[in-house]
């Protein structure tokens, strides 16, 4: 639904218009904002203590901590929404016209800061959301949580089929927070039935606010690299193409890179994550390093093909979920070129957000904090650097970056012993590599006989070969992911 909300995006608004920029410029920013500051030290700083209150201290009293932990998250993105609201104008200039040789339209910038406005009030209501949804995995409740976006993408489509013509694009501002309200009030029963009751309070001495405290200022910075990097690469593409095709470009490439590969990371990180912290809070120390070990090895078996599979198919896929009604094919083509280039990162986007999950269960915000600044370097100096690259640049940059962060945290796990990296496994890694290589080129072979075919079917045929051809090599390699899946297979036919 979150793709469907992007070509409708994409396909009302195109790639090279004022409102198509404006709204680019303007919705990303509160996101990145909430992102930087608060979203990942929300739930990774929340989380781990949460935990170890209610193993330790009972629900009672991690309600508690969970009321004043809400009651400060409400205080701290008021502030900052309404700072930002009253200093709009120089912070959009700051971040996308400074310093540029081109820059977007007056008309542009105008609207851009108008719609900034409109959307700063999102922090208070994403923060809220992923409060509440903190507290619900820390209670073993996931489904909800995973589908709450539902709830939100359902509410923005239904402006877009239904109001879209009449209040265009300040409307479809209104309508993403209506959605983000949403995913707030949705999680309210389900913490009802869980006998939260939020009670506003404010106690900065409290021992369990300190306690996140300690956490929170590395989290916070841990967790900066997918946000920071992707408004930097914003920042950067904002000036390419007379300052018209590239933002929009890096917002939809960069969203269709998150939503695929975000499938799978997210939905195995979220589980894990409370896993390690209860391991950690019993002092289970193997079964932390084994839950660990083979969170990883999963993480190359999906995400491998995963990457190449993205790099082999970023034009029929870019063409297919955006190339219609005011979106041209020179902005599917520029966009096509970013998705292959963030797709490179794929592997080390997964790696980042489970080795940063697997160091905040230990309550170590160091590791993360460093690899954090190295991703961070290394892409906003590649950013600019890169420009002559034209839309690869940018892209090329993160991808760089945030591989080179997850590897310092890799390298700092294993060190400390934590993740351990057997002959197997290494052996294993390597011929899901090949797998993954040797997919690629049988996708592109595949493609090139499809060629006056329909996005839709060079999205799918191509990759319903690579598939097989993947799960094909690793069952003829016996892979243990192939009799996992068989095991849970039939464990779900015995279930029905």
């Amino acid at each position: 639904m979150g793709l469907m909300r992007e070509s409708m995006q994409a396909m009302t608004f195109g790639g090279d218009t004022p409102y198509a920029v404006a709204f680019v410029q303007a919705s990303s920013l509160p996101n990145s904002f909430l992102d930087i500051m608060f979203a990942a030290a929300l739930s990774s700083s929340f989380i781990p203590v949460f935990s170890t209150y209610l193993e330790t201290k009972g629900k009672r009293a991690a309600f508690d901590l969970a009321s004043l932990f809400i009651s400060i998250t409400l205080v701290l993105t008021a502030a900052v929404a309404i700072i930002s609201i009253i200093f709009a104008t120089p912070l959009y200039y700051l971040v996308f016209v400074v310093g540029r040789e081109t820059a977007p339209s007056m008309e542009t910038r105008l609207l851009a800061i108008e719609l900034l406005r409109y959307m700063f009030p999102l922090m208070i209501l994403s923060g809220l959301a992923f409060s509440f949804t903190g507290i619900l995995q820390s209670l073993g409740e996931f489904r909800l949580p995973a589908a709450m976006s539902v709830v939100s993408n359902g509410a923005i489509l239904l402006y877009y089929f239904l109001f879209v013509d009449r209040f265009g694009v300040r409307g479809l501002a209104v309508a993403f927070l209506m959605g983000w309200a949403m995913q707030a009030l949705i999680q309210v029963p389900w913490l009802y039935k869980h006998r939260f009751r939020f009670r506003f309070r404010i106690n900065l001495r409290d021992s369990g606010l300190r306690q996140i405290g300690a956490l929170a200022l590395p989290v916070m910075v841990a967790s900066w690299v997918l946000s920071v990097n992707y408004l930097v690469n914003l920042s950067a593409a904002s000036g390419l193409y007379g300052g018209d095709f590239g933002a929009p470009a890096i917002r939809y490439a960069h969203t269709l890179f998150v939503i695929v590969s975000g499938v799978f990371v997210l939905s195995v990180s979220n589980v894990i994550f409370p896993k390690l912290s209860r391991q950690v809070a019993n002092k289970d120390s193997e079964g932390f390093k084994s839950s660990l070990q083979e969170t990883v090895r999963v993480m190359f078996f999906f995400l491998l093909p995963l990457t190449f599979g993205m790099m082999a198919l970023n034009q029929p896929l870019v063409q297919l979920l955006f190339g219609r009604g005011e979106f041209c094919e020179r902005a599917v083509e520029i966009t096509a070129t970013a998705l292959f280039f963030f797709s490179a990162g794929t592997v080390g986007y997964g790696l980042q957000v489970m080795l940063s999950r697997a160091c905040f269960a230990q309550k170590d915000g160091r590791t993360p904090l460093v690899a954090a600044v190295v991703a961070i370097g290394v892409n906003g100096v590649l950013s600019f650097a890169l420009l002559r690259l034209e839309i690869a640049g940018p892209a090329l940059a993160g991808a760089i970056g945030i591989t080179l962060g997850a590897a310092v945290m890799a390298i700092a796990l294993t060190y400390k012993g934590l993740l351990t990296w057997p002959a197997g496994l290494v052996a294993d890694i390597i011929k899901m590599a090949l797998l993954a290589v040797l997919m690629f080129f049988a996708v592109k072979f595949t493609l090139t006989h499809l060629r006056d075919s329909s996005a839709f079917l060079q999205v799918l045929v191509p990759a319903a070969v690579g598939v097989v051809l993947y799960f094909s090599g690793c069952w003829l390699l016996q892979m243990k992911e192939i009799a996992w899946i068989k095991q849970n297979l039939r464990g779900n036919r015995d279930d029905k």
